[in-house]
């Protein structure tokens, strides 16, 4: 992107104390956190503290150590320093050590996922509970052993006494079961009433960087500020709020805007971009929160495209997607995945429907295992495969009611080279994520068969793949006849990448369109009259500055020009 720090850049690196950074799009937020992170590493002196380096997603970590190694030719960073995710941290340093005193429950305690709460839930879970909505993955604990409803359902619920989802709660809790936010809960706990368990973790670690700061939930930062506040001598805490589009994940943006005008922090602006080219620089400054424009410095600055409003008849997107694609050609833009996006903001903009809103489509936990085993496998995530591979093997050989995979156990019947050859085998019988869902279910029955034979596989549990036979929702009625990876897709390649905003954000392409309707989570309407604080402005923000070269937002034709008041004609070309 670029090969040498700017002055501002080289100004971010050499503070010391408690530094708040606000970063436009572009930024180079990875390159400066490297870059800061190497050179305090090269000054670093004590060899039993360390540096702790917090991401929010194992991609994020991955990419922060990659630009580490070229910057300095480290691997990753040694001992006694921690680089790795906010939730790794919590789990590492705080909950997996100290948790069980404050819980006091009968084993260690450990961190579910949601395969698990759907296969344990079922013991509790009544009809009432699925008539009323109930979803156990909306319920939560905490050291009190009071439950809370995410969703609310709690003011329907048909039980006065012994609620379901209470005893399903307190019997987790109880064996040290816990969600990723009840163990943010419980440490939580930990450093509010046992100081000297936080002096120990601030001694340990007297130097933090948060990347991706803006993603942080309320509960995330007052854990972070309960070890700022007590002890931390230097923290970094980087982000864009504008481009916080996660609040279903209990990112609040407010909570960094809140630290960023704290008097206890140091502001700083990055607001040179190095992606955009300054045309749509300056026309996205609207839908953010920066003093100032941005100042385009990279390759594309001085492209001279306006952003462009597109406008299309409902019922013609593909002569929409063609009109843009001879666009990029005219502008000299080489049309592939890699360089040319159409952006949607929801999945059903992708193929017309979301069938990943089908409740309960996957009637067992080993069909949805098998599922996302098959459809990772499809878009060669190999990481990701391996670990659903292996749940499924514990699940069938060992422990279907178990959390997470005992290690232990299974080298007690298997050596790790059996165990990996297991693996491997399983991984290839997957039946290709192409198939409808129709032949699938029937492939991947013979494939647990031919597997179980072949391998003399001795089942503890038995291997039940079913799904729904019919929806009520006309729309999505055709089901069975689609491919398994339209129920967890969120891109698609053809010769340009179509994706959901969400899937892309992080991302650069050199052009990109993305399409809005009059109805749905996106609309023009929202676009020029929501509040610049509110996750539509942010979403369709982070859409907008993806672009290097050519920013086009399309918008259904029955939209009046008069009301596009956020897309003035200095900044914009109305076509």
């Amino acid at each position: 992107m670029f090969e040498q720090l700017t002055d501002s850049q080289e100004e971010i690196i050499s503070l010391q104390g408690k530094n708040i950074l606000k970063a436009c799009p572009g930024s180079g937020k990875t390159f400066v956190v490297a870059h800061k992170v190497v050179h305090d590493f090269k000054l670093w002196e004590d060899k039993n503290k360390g540096m702790a380096i917090l991401s929010f997603t194992n991609v994020a970590k991955r990419e922060l150590d990659t630009k580490i190694q070229e910057i300095s030719e480290l691997k990753t960073l040694p001992y006694p320093h921690f680089i790795g995710t906010l939730d790794a941290f919590i789990s590492q340093h705080i909950f997996m050590p100290f948790g069980q005193a404050v819980m006091k429950c009968t084993s260690r305690p450990s961190i579910i996922e949601d395969d698990f709460v759907e296969r344990y839930s079922k013991v509790f879970w009544k009809k009432e509970c699925y008539n009323n909505g109930c979803d156990p993955k909306n319920f939560y604990i905490d050291t009190e052993n009071s439950v809370y409803d995410n969703k609310k359902n709690f003011n329907n619920c048909p039980f006065i006494k012994n609620k379901p989802c209470v005893k399903f709660k307190v019997s987790t809790y109880s064996k040290g079961y816990v969600t990723y936010k009840e163990a943010l809960i419980v440490s939580i706990d930990i450093l509010q009433k046992h100081p000297n368990i936080r002096k120990l973790i601030i001694k340990r670690f007297p130097y933090f960087v948060v990347d991706e700061a803006q993603d942080t939930s309320e509960e995330q930062m007052k854990l972070l500020n309960l070890l700022f506040d007590n002890g931390v001598k230097n923290a970094m805490l980087i982000g864009d709020p504008d481009q916080a589009i996660y609040e279903w994940r209990d990112a609040d943006p407010s909570v960094f805007l809140n630290m960023y005008n704290s008097k206890n922090w140091n502001p700083k602006e990055l607001n040179e971009n190095f992606r955009c080219s300054q045309h749509i620089c300056n026309a996205t400054k609207i839908f953010s929160s920066l003093s100032d424009m941005s100042i385009a410095r990279g390759e594309t600055k001085d492209s001279s495209i306006k952003p462009i409003i597109m406008k299309y008849n409902k019922g013609n997107q593909d002569i929409l997607i063609q009109n843009y694609l001879d666009l990029c050609k005219k502008k000299s833009i080489t049309i592939s995945p890699e360089k040319v996006a159409v952006l949607v903001r929801g999945r059903s903009g992708l193929t017309g429907r979301d069938y990943s809103k089908i409740n309960e489509l996957w009637q067992t936990s080993i069909t949805l295992l098998f599922a996302q085993a098959t459809f990772y496998k499809g878009i060669q995530n190999v990481e990701k495969t391996v670990s659903l591979i292996e749940k499924i093997l514990y699940y069938i050989i060992f422990d279907n009611q178990a959390n997470v995979i005992d290690f232990r156990e299974v080298q007690r019947t298997y050596s790790i080279k059996e165990w990996n050859h297991l693996v491997f085998k399983l991984s290839t019988l997957l039946p290709d994520s192409t198939l409808s869902l129709k032949s699938w279910k029937l492939a991947i029955n013979s494939v647990v068969d031919k597997f179980i034979l072949d391998n003399n596989i001795k089942c503890k549990n038995e291997v039940e793949i079913r799904i729904k036979s019919r929806v009520r929702d006309n729309n999505l009625k055709d089901f069975l006849e689609q491919p398994i990876e339209v129920f967890f897709a969120d891109t698609y390649k053809k010769d340009y990448l179509s994706a959901t905003i969400h899937a892309v954000k992080g991302c650069t392409f050199d052009a990109v369109m993305l399409i809005i309707s009059t109805n749905g989570k996106l609309t023009s309407n929202m676009i020029n009259q929501k509040e610049v604080d509110t996750e539509e402005i942010r979403t369709f923000y982070v859409a907008a500055t993806r672009a290097k070269k050519l920013f086009v937002l399309a918008i259904p034709d029955t939209v009046k020009d008069k009301s596009l008041v956020r897309f003035p004609i200095e900044y914009w070309d109305h076509g």
